[in-house]
């Protein structure tokens, strides 16, 4: 257990002192592979099965299929854009089962 928490921080280590504005493990941009959600600069690491690669994707926009949210840090569908809330469901046991798929939408254009 220790040598890989020796790893994992001699990795971050190595991400941080990367030159630019991109990491080697963090801000990685669409589309290039990712483990969770808080490596992508869209904050969605998302894949299409269990058995898949995940990836860096955009935030789903208004009218767009989502995710409440994730224990995992791994998505099927993304979260919303900033402004916009995603209408699913919101209990535990469908975060657990990732079966809290819902549509964006956008409140205050609603409630007009």
């Amino acid at each position: 257990m220790e040598k890989i928490l020796i790893l994992l921080l001699v990795a971050l280590s190595v991400a941080y002192a990367a030159p630019g504005p991109r990491g080697i493990i963090i801000n990685l941009e669409n589309g290039e592979l990712c483990l969770n959600s808080a490596q992508c600069k869209s904050q969605c690491c998302q894949h299409t099965g269990a058995l898949d690669l995940a990836r860096c994707i955009p935030l789903a926009s208004e009218n767009s299929e989502c995710s409440v949210k994730t224990l995992y840090g791994i998505y099927y569908k993304c979260p919303c854009e900033r402004g916009l809330t995603c209408d699913g469901d919101k209990t535990i046991v469908g975060a657990i089962t990732n079966t809290n798929f819902g549509v964006c939408h956008d409140v205050g254009r609603s409630k007009q």
